[in-house]
């Protein structure tokens, strides 16, 4: 057992083999505990934590629980966690170290793992908790510093302090890498958050092992933020300390890098005093949510540089944010003058460059004559990711945050423009302060299920950033659904992975990371290693192709299923490939909807109602009547004739469909100019009568389920129908609210229909649409159409053309998704 733990240490502290001090070296043998921990007498927060972690996986480990002490006991091995006046009497110093880095050493009867051990202290006025009367506090005190109406960046610090753990994330944890580094030279590994994503090796000895080095990472800003949470909170707090993080706040400061420009413009106060701020559209100014600025204000630009210099000067911050709200992509302006300084001609990524980066650069140029020691910075972002053309070089003080999405990078094509695009922004900033920005978003619900791995594109990447990137912040999407979580959808059960290796990697780019994940089969999967190596590979090769091809979602599922056959599912190899089973549910039905046969480009994309400019749709009173004032003119499709045959047809039709959380909800138009003629064959709902006389059919198809049909006619009577195979026919109801208006010209619909889940026919086969909202990866396909009944004759419309004289035409239905 001794020669295991040696060669586990030799593989992850030293290339060479690591040499023990002593026969009487040992910290545990055979069970029993022959070494203390030894930390200050005053220990640095993270010291603390360190020690209880090292304490902690011993036990673990070996089952000998090692003592926590301030004083070393005379003829026992210490294990020094942090700085003391043991570690001072041996002449060890951490003072040059920074951004984490630690120091690692040994002598006869000791080790000593060490790093910076600086606390972050707040800075008053911060934010204790979220509550409205503690922003109002914090923001009072705001005030009385600057005398204006800034929301304070503060007012949110809680979010940082983890107290279940004492500590803040600004903390410098040196140490507790220190004792992660010498655990990982004993096997331990920690490949995702929390019991299941460890690896706790069993020994009976471990020895005290001889080693002098000092470690610094390639990358110094090392964060990861979990999208809705912001933090890492519970187990993700702990693995991102484990991974080797570093929130960065020495590097970038303590406020959130993005969108910094909302803490101008975001109070009340502020857009009351000061409408010109603010952006003019549709013959008003913007202040709704936190505001969009108006970049040609004089005004703006003087509040801005006066909002910063605070920061500056009261939170003595190294580097803050002056980036623009988000959302500002893609806006346009009732000004002349503000739609004159769009470039369209430069595509989507460069339209607002000279626009944004004129104005951010102006502002950089401002605070460089105050602080010419402080850095300010701005993303590389949406519709202002290109360089601009107008400004050969940027002010000395900007430092620039390149938004990416490295998983795209196996499109060659991408990765070269992304490469291009950074090599330009280069050489026009002087200070050459660089920092990525990349996202983990396939847990997003429009993304859930496929396996993507990227393992390679992430090597690649980070090693030609060396030297180039102060670090990285990833974001990363955690926020399942209640769906999601009802399915055992666990948002790392297959993204860890590429956390795991990226966070890695930012200590030493140069790792082989074959050899990295050599390691990981083995640990993390046990007698499935090979299995899940093979599973691993077709993802990393195949993941991008399977939202349209049925082929190899199929073999993927074929992969895991043998990675699952070779493993116990009751251990924990068992339990994380059935994690990972889990979480790629939704492809099973997208793999029967892709098998399908669609022979239609046509599409529809659903709006949010918040998103409509419109009043929310869910407050409005169902009375069938399609007004703009609640429904806006967006996405306005016209209903054509089924075939080019047809003549065209006497009276129009429309349709929209917006989303408002979990209902659909479906407004539709039907233009007649001879409304006493209407065709109305029945009241009673579910009566096939109803489609012998005017109507407007609705045909939706899930993931999961094809298809289902929605009739309704001018006197409200509803006709529904589950036409799947195994389906309840006339006794499925939709479960949608309905209602008719009957005006001088038209008459219209509002349909309300829930959106009732995954699983829905299982739980109840009777009531309701079975599948998850439609998404851009997960869409429904649907066709809606009209029947208009006049002398004997049958006009009918559809949004989609089926080339018959028939609605009903599977292979005809259009995609319908969503956000």
């Amino acid at each position: 057992m001794l020669k295991c733990v040696c060669s586990f240490l030799a593989a992850a502290l030293l290339a060479s083999p690591l040499p023990l001090h002593g026969a009487d070296s040992l910290i545990v043998e055979d069970g029993r505990p022959l070494a203390e921990i030894v930390i200050g007498e005053k220990p640095a927060r993270m010291a603390k934590l360190a020690a209880k972690e090292l304490q902690s996986y011993v036990a673990k480990m070996s089952g000998a629980t090692l003592p926590v002490v301030t004083e070393r006991t005379p003829g026992k091995a210490a294990i020094f966690v942090g700085m003391s006046r043991h570690t001072h009497a041996l002449g060890l110093a951490t003072d040059t170290l920074k951004h984490g880095a630690f120091r690692m050493a040994s002598g006869e009867g000791w080790l000593a793992l060490l790093g910076a051990d600086k606390d972050f202290v707040p800075i008053e006025p911060w934010g204790r908790k979220r509550d409205k009367n503690e922003a109002a506090r914090v923001n009072a005190e705001w005030d009385k510093i600057t005398s204006d109406t800034f929301w304070n960046a503060a007012s949110e610090l809680y979010q940082r302090y983890h107290a279940e753990l004492d500590i803040w994330e600004m903390d410098d944890a040196g140490t507790f890498n220190a004792v992660n580094e010498f655990l990982r030279g004993l096997g331990c590994r920690w490949f995702a958050p929390g019991e299941i994503g460890e690896v706790v090796p069993k020994v009976t000895t471990i020895p005290l092992p001889q080693v002098d080095r000092t470690v610094t990472p390639d990358f110094g800003f090392r964060r990861f933020s979990y999208y809705t949470q912001h933090t890492g909170i519970g187990d993700r707090a702990l693995w991102d300390l484990r991974l080797g993080l570093n929130f960065g706040a020495e590097i970038a400061g303590f406020p959130q890098i993005c969108h910094g420009l909302k803490f101008v413009i975001m109070r009340d106060e502020m857009k009351k005093a000061h409408p010109e701020m603010y952006l003019l559209q549709e013959g008003k100014r913007s202040t709704r949510s936190e505001g969009i600025p108006n970049l040609l204000s004089p005004l703006l630009f003087e509040k801005q540089v006066k909002h910063v210099r605070a920061m500056f000067d009261h939170f003595r911050e190294p580097m803050h944010n002056i980036d623009l709200v988000d959302g500002y992509s893609g806006l346009t302006s009732d000004d002349p003058a503000w739609m004159a300084q769009l470039t369209p001609e430069r595509g989507w990524s460069g339209t607002m460059s000279d626009h944004v980066w004129g104005y951010l650069n102006r502002v950089a140029l401002e605070l460089n004559r105050s602080h010419p020691d402080r850095l300010v910075s701005a993303l590389a972002y949406g519709a202002y990711t290109q360089p601009p053309l107008k400004i050969k070089k940027m002010s000395p003080n900007l430092a620039l945050i390149d938004v990416r999405h490295r998983q795209e990078f196996w499109d060659e094509a991408k990765w070269q423009e992304r490469r291009q695009w950074r090599a330009e922004w280069l050489k026009k900033l002087p200070s050459g302060t660089y920092i990525s920005w990349d996202f983990c978003t396939n847990a997003r619900p429009e993304q859930v299920g496929r396996p993507v791995i990227y393992t390679q594109q992430i090597s690649r990447d980070l090693r030609e950033l060396k030297g180039i990137s102060l670090g990285e912040l990833v974001e990363v999407y955690a926020h399942p659904t209640e769906t999601e979580k009802s399915f055992g959808y666990n948002d790392l059960a297959i993204e860890h992975l590429n956390l795991y290796l990226t966070a890695r990697l930012y200590w030493d780019v140069n790792q082989d990371v074959n050899a990295m994940l050599a390691d990981y089969f083995t640990n993390y999967y046990g007698p499935a290693a090979d299995a899940m190596r093979a599973f691993v590979t077709h993802a990393e090769a195949n993941w991008m192709h399977m939202n349209t091809d049925a082929v190899k979602i199929g073999e993927s599922f074929d992969l895991l299923a043998r990675a699952k056959a070779a493993a116990d599912p009751a251990t924990l190899p068992g339990r994380r490939i059935q994690q990972i089973m889990d979480t790629m549910k939704p492809l099973a039905a997208l793999r029967l909807q892709l098998s399908r046969k669609h022979e239609t480009d046509l599409s529809y994309r659903v709006l949010e109602t918040s998103n409509t400019g419109a009043k929310p749709l869910g407050s409005k009173p169902l009375d069938g009547h399609v007004d703009k004032l609640w429904w806006g003119d967006v996405r306005i499709a016209p209903l054509i004739k089924l075939r080019p045959e047809d003549p065209q047809p006497k009276c129009g039709g429309s349709f929209q469909i917006q989303r408002d959380g979990s209902t659909l909800h479906i407004g539709i138009v039907c233009l007649e100019p001879d409304m006493k003629g209407l065709q109305t064959s029945t009241t009673q709902n579910d009566d096939p009568k109803l489609l012998k006389g005017d109507h407007v059919t609705l045909l939706i198809e899930t993931s999961s389920r094809s298809y289902y049909e929605i009739s309704i006619n001018p006197a409200g009577a509803v006709y529904d129908i589950d036409h799947a195979p195994g389906g309840r026919g006339l006794v499925w109801t939709s479960g949608a609210k309905i209602a008719v208006h009957r005006g001088s010209d038209r008459w219209s619909i509002e349909m309300r229909l829930p959106i009732v889940g995954d699983d829905a026919f299982v739980l109840d086969p009777n009531t309701g649409i079975d599948g998850s909202r439609p998404k851009e990866l997960f869409p429904w396909y649907f066709n809606l159409g009209r029947s208009r009944v006049r002398d004997g004759k049958v006009e009918r419309t559809a949004f989609s053309p089926t080339g018959k004289s028939d609605l009903h035409v599977p292979e005809k239905l259009a995609k319908l998704w969503g956000r």
